[in-house]
């Protein structure tokens, strides 16, 4: 009987409180961390696949070119897809493609010149900043000038001469 009680016992710690079944934790643990680590393997794998169809010249916005992506089952390089694409008439053979630029359908590849998004915000930012910015220039002494005058004609043409007017009668 003394046997029974002792297993059926919980052994307390310093403070009072029943004692944790560390490896009962440790399991929770690790099969909380397996489930994330499946989680984030087939959040990779699917980034990968998107990044290999669009290096292979498909527009994942294209309702029509989901079909092919859904139902590709084939090697997963971007040449393959390309190939295979170009058979099944998704895309039009038109050369070769930089990795990452969708081929438009009917069009042959044309490399253009064209400003990014962040290159136009930073130009126009620029020419907002010169109007908002622009003042009349004015030498850093102007005040000790104005002080420096006794009369009034001097103050008139020392004023005069930084673009202010007097008198304007129209």
């Amino acid at each position: 009987m003394a046997d029974e009680t002792t297993s059926e016992a919980v052994e307390l710690d310093a403070n009072g409180e029943p004692k944790r079944n560390f490896r009962r934790v440790l399991e929770d643990r690790a099969e909380t961390a397996e489930a994330k680590v499946a989680e984030l393997e087939a959040r990779v794998s699917g980034f990968l696949r998107d990044t290999t169809f669009r290096d292979a010249g498909i527009d994942m916005a294209d309702s029509r070119q989901q079909y092919f992506i859904r139902g590709y089952d084939g090697e997963m390089d971007a040449e393959s897809i390309r190939v295979a694409a170009v058979e099944a008439g998704f895309i039009s053979d038109s050369g070769p493609t930089t990795p990452g630029v969708p081929l438009q359908q009917g069009s042959p590849e044309i490399p253009q010149e064209t400003p990014t998004l962040q290159q136009e915000l930073m130009a126009q930012d620029r020419i907002a900043n010169a109007g908002a910015q622009s003042r009349p220039v004015t030498p850093p002494d102007l005040n000790s000038q104005i002080q420096a005058t006794t009369s009034q004609e001097q103050l008139q043409a020392l004023m005069e001469s930084q673009g202010y007017t007097f008198n304007v009668q129209g």
